[in-house]
This record gives C-alpha cells, structure tokens and sequence, in this order.
C-alpha cells in the first residue's frame, strides 16, 4: 500500500498530454509540490512536534497521520498483532508510533510498552490492578498486543503515526497510499493542473 511522487506524476502527465496546449505549460517542479501537498492533504497529515524528555530531538518536517480500520490478527494463541501501513520514522522510545486505540474508542489508547520490556513487566506483575489495560510493543513491521484483541471482539484499529513530510520527499521515496487515494491525488493534481495559469501555480507553490 504505498506509491510514490514519480508513479502519480507519470499518472497525472497521460492525463495532460490529452491537452497539449496544458502539458507544454506545465512546470515539473510545481507538479512535485503540488503532488506531495495532495499527499499530505488527502492522508490528513498535520506537522508533528512534541517535547521529549532528557533532550532528545525530533526531527524537522515531521507529520503525524491518522490511520484507520487496521485488520489485527490473532497471534501466538494469547496475543494478537496488527501489520503498520508504514513504517514510521524512528523516534526514541518508539514515539513514531504515537497513538494506537480501538477504532471505536480512539480517547482510550492502548499502553505503549518498550521494546523486549513486556516479559519483565508481566513477571514483576508491575500493573497490579491495572492488569486490564491492553499493552503493546513495536517489533518490525507490527504492532504487537498483550492480549488477543480479535477474543476481545476487537478486529481493527486505529493508529497515528509520525513520517515525514510528503511534500519534503524525494520523487522516488514511498507514499502509503491506498489505490483509491492514490487515484484522489491524481485526479486533483490534474484539476489543479489545468485550472489555474503558470503564475498562479507559481505562486501557490512558493505559500
């Protein structure tokens, strides 16, 4: 589930070479931006910044995206895990994955544990009471659960994750896109295209 600037540009210059009067006047810089601004648009991304403690940094241009309706799988008989739509930037303590919660209860987000900590936790029995709350850890491509959320009657979730702004990306780096959004962006670029004057493209780009 990913593209990339290049793909949608080719996608959105087929379109433009129906109008030859369109395409010769259309500047392949702008195109970029205006793609990648689509991108962040469409993935409702919003610029990401929050204080980390014992003076470690987030990088510049960074964007927290929504996504919802992620499938989790029953894993390992007691847990469960769900597959990131993409890999999120590193962060410390794993805050590229900020948020995960059930679809239904996002204001109720699951407990991030450390990676490799959760068996240290269990033993020690740290929660005491709380031992109802649902943990989870980030191992690779996965969010793992300390509990089998689809036992639970839980079979999607949802997730914010911290990448980096779309519009920053070189043309060949990956977009997670769906292929319904994917499909949005090149329609819009396209419209966007055709419907305002070289200037008023320029001048759009430089906002």
């Amino acid at each position: 589930m990913s593209t990339t600037k290049y793909k949608i540009a080719e996608q959105v210059e087929r379109l433009l070479y129906k109008n030859p009067n369109v395409s010769s006047r259309v500047n392949k810089d702008d195109m970029m931006l205006i793609i990648g601004q689509l991108c962040n648009k469409i993935l409702k991304a919003d610029h990401f910044s929050v204080n980390m403690p014992e003076g470690d940094t987030i990088p510049n241009n960074c964007m927290i995206i929504p996504f919802d309706n992620i499938a989790v799988e029953t894993y390992k008989t007691t847990k469960s895990r769900a597959e990131l739509p993409f890999i999120p930037i590193s962060l410390p303590r794993n805050v590229g994955v900020f948020l995960v919660a059930k679809s239904d209860d996002i204001d109720n987000p699951f407990v991030p544990i450390p990676t490799g900590m959760w068996g240290i936790i269990n033993v020690q029995d740290l929660f005491g009471e709380l031992s109802e709350l649902i943990g989870y850890e980030v191992k690779g491509k996965y969010v793992e659960f300390t509990q089998d959320l689809p036992g639970l009657g839980i079979t999607e979730v949802y997730m914010l994750l911290v990448g980096v702004d779309f519009s920053t990306l070189s043309i060949y780096d990956p977009i997670p896109l769906s292929a319904d959004m994917e499909i949005d962006v090149v329609q819009e670029a396209y419209k966007l295209l055709i419907g305002a004057p070289p200037a008023e493209r320029s001048a759009d780009s430089n906002a």
